[in-house]
């Protein structure tokens, strides 16, 4: 059990606001800021606080660090979707898509705001328990290491040629791949998405050159060169599994749910309205520039794209290919390269942290047992048994504590309100609970540790490139998470979350009418996910591509 020392208390919730007001600084200490970002500030739980300096994102730049996370290797994948689907048809599944995920991504902010949670793990925490923290943790750890295993087969099919036909060498694909995730290591050491907002920069940049290319070949040889004998299908009517094929690429292509509450946290001013900017501009951007991707990749592979784009473009220059087309495709094969492998460290970093969540609540656990279970027997927990668990830590350090200062590393980092099931003269007390901090947990002391940092991060780098060379194509990753997992993370839970932190949050909402309506919608997205996640898995085990 992750026990901060928390404070079980019995409040209402029209009692709420009067505590919270303290919690919410841009609010009652920043008498610079407009009234209306008072009121919007009075009911929400920021950790860093509203206006504290470790906020360093600009909306450039939070917008950026999303559009980054969203736009990574499912997109090679597009085409295949417009292929399958048809244009209208996939149009629409990718405006749904795009509009679920816009969705989801403001419940998850508004349900951090309210329950305090500072991570995607502690969202879930505040609106179904401290169990739930733990279990959706390694639900993401997982998730997003199949992600970087991807994301290195990727790599290697990307670059492995790009090398043997640029230096004219024969290297072997695995030995391309090693050398690359060596060069990547100091940013997957970052801490932050602020410290890796560069290449947010230069992997949506070239990206967008590859876009260009595939638009400029798909539209020469579909409409100039009509000895090609492809037709584009407009109105193409797919089969049902094509749909269940073809759905969750286009869900797994806007999934970024696991970084928005770190975009949130690193915003400055983080206003209700500047996160839905961020949101909005990214989610806008993101699919303008993914959807004239899967466009021209079908156009430009015509009946036969595959899996992954890349693939049907040759790497060598053809007879009667002019230069300049050459050239193009060559400098977008690169650009893709780069995007994939500066996006690595942004699946990294949240990989890494839903790891050292977990090991945050065992570390909570710990140190807050009274008693311990030797055999049979009940005995007091003493220092010693404190510092045989965790003493390792401290002593790998040193460079910012020792073992005498363990005692000031077990403080609290954070007060949880726990809920009471109680009701009182139709009075509604909360079901869900509210966490305060101060400090986002990435402040906690054991993703400030040296070693957890390092160790873990090692540990997911290694584990994944021996996944990615066992591995021999990407569709076999994407098959395994496209489905189920994609959904709940996407989905199912952020609705859920929100839901349960509303319906215990009422007489704080800002409007009666807005809220249920938001609790509808919540609830058409939730339904819809857990059909959607149960039958496409079904198709993903059962079914044939």
């Amino acid at each position: 059990m992750k026990d901060y020392q928390s404070i079980t208390q019995t409040v209402p919730d029209v009692g709420i606001t009067t505590n919270t007001l303290a919690l919410a600084p841009a609010a009652v200490t920043n008498n610079n800021h407009h009234h209306h970002e008072q009121h919007i500030q009075s009911h929400d739980h920021l950790a860093p606080p509203f206006d504290s300096i470790e906020r360093k994102s600009n909306l450039f730049v939070a917008t950026f660090n999303l559009i980054a996370t969203i736009i990574g290797g499912v997109v090679l994948s597009l085409p295949m979707v417009f292929y399958k689907c048809g244009i209208v048809f996939t149009s629409l599944s990718m405006i749904l898509s795009a509009y679920m995920t816009y969705t989801s991504l403001m419940m998850l902010c508004l349900s951090s705001r309210k329950g305090g949670g500072s991570s995607y793990g502690e969202v879930v925490r505040s609106a179904f328990g401290e169990r739930m923290e733990e279990c959706v943790s390694w639900l993401l750890f997982v998730f997003l290491m199949f992600v970087i295993i991807g994301y290195m087969v990727l790599i290697r099919d990307i670059w492995t040629p790009i090398v043997q036909e640029v230096f004219r060498l024969d290297v072997d694909g695995d030995q391309i791949l090693l050398a690359i995730t060596v060069i990547l290591l100091p940013f997957i050491f970052q801490r932050s998405l602020h410290a890796l907002r560069w290449n947010c920069y230069v992997g949506s940049t070239s990206i967008f050159v590859l876009c260009i290319a595939l638009n400029r070949g798909g539209w020469q040889r579909s409409i100039m060169e009509s000895s090609t004998g492809f037709t584009i299908e407009f109105f193409k009517i797919p089969s049902t599994q094509d749909i269940l094929f073809s759905f969750p690429i286009t869900t797994c292509a806007f999934l970024c749910q696991f970084n928005i509450i770190a975009v949130q946290n690193s915003l400055s001013r983080p206003t209700r309205e500047r996160t839905k900017q961020v949101i909005r501009y990214a989610i806008g951007a993101s699919f303008a520039l993914m959807y004239m991707f899967g466009l021209g990749g079908y156009l430009y592979a015509g009946n036969n794209p595959r899996g992954n784009i890349l693939l049907n473009i040759p790497i060598s220059r053809q007879a009667g290919e002019d230069e300049g087309e050459y050239l193009l495709f060559l400098l977008g094969r690169i650009g893709s390269g780069l995007t994939i492998m500066l996006a690595m460290p942004m699946m990294a970093l949240p990989c890494r942290e839903a790891l050292l969540e977990v090991l945050d609540v065992w570390y909570h656990r710990s140190h807050h047992l009274t008693n311990i279970m030797i055999g049979n027997v009940s005995v007091a927990r003493t220092d010693n048994i404190e510092k045989c668990q965790w003493n390792v830590f401290h002593w790998c350090n040193t460079t910012s504590e020792s073992v005498q200062d363990a005692p000031i590393v077990m403080e609290d980092e954070v007060t949880e309100i726990l809920p009471d099931s109680t009701e009182a003269e139709g009075v509604h007390f909360r079901r869900s609970s509210i966490l305060i901090r101060h400090e986002p947990i990435q402040n906690d002391y054991i993703f400030r540790n040296a070693l957890a940092h390092y160790g873990s991060s090692l540990m997911i780098i290694s584990t994944c490139y021996l996944g990615a060379v066992a591995v021999n194509g990407v569709d076999v990753v994407w098959s395994f998470i496209g489905s189920s997992m994609a959904f709940v993370i996407a989905f199912i839970l952020p609705s859920g979350s929100f839901i349960a932190i509303e319906n215990s949050l009422q007489m704080l909402a800002d409007g009666g009418g807005l809220q249920n309506k938001s609790i509808k919608i919540a609830w058409m997205i939730l339904i819809f996910s857990v059909i959607g996640a149960f039958v496409c898995t079904l198709n993903s085990v059962f079914g044939s591509s």
